[in-house]
């Protein structure tokens, strides 16, 4: 913080402290403002630009926002840079975004039966033979 305080256009600094907001603390929201920053100064590239967008939605997913978001931020790429080759690299990605998703849901957990949790001994002791 003391870094942006005397450095407000420390574009590293202000990407790690986004990171660490998702990352470390799920802080979509600071995240979102920290990367909002970059993304809307018009001293940054396109391939700069994109990728913090990309990173953005990144977050988006990790942190369980809904695919409408992930696929309004992956848009402004192709809106903003419609003929670039990165437009066309997002657009593979948004394709893919469905599966982005079914991979980050959770399996439902199988509960084992009273039998498997007895270590095995179905059915039993084995009879004692005298």
């Amino acid at each position: 913080m003391k870094q942006l305080e005397a450095h407000p256009h420390d574009s590293d600094t202000r990407e790690k402290l986004a990171t660490i907001y998702a990352r470390d603390f799920q802080r979509l929201d600071l995240a979102t403002m920290e990367l909002g920053h970059l993304i809307n100064e018009p001293r940054h590239s396109p391939k700069q630009v994109a990728g913090w967008l990309n990173l953005l939605a990144n977050f988006q997913v990790e942190l369980g926002a809904d695919m409408e978001t992930v696929r309004a931020t992956l848009m402004r790429i192709i809106e903003n840079y419609p003929d670039l080759p990165i437009a066309e690299v997002t657009r593979r990605r948004l394709e893919r975004l469905k599966h982005d998703f079914k991979s980050k849901e959770k399996a439902p957990g199988v509960q084992l039966g009273a039998y498997e949790q007895n270590i095995g001994l179905k059915y039993g002791r084995p009879p004692q033979h005298q």
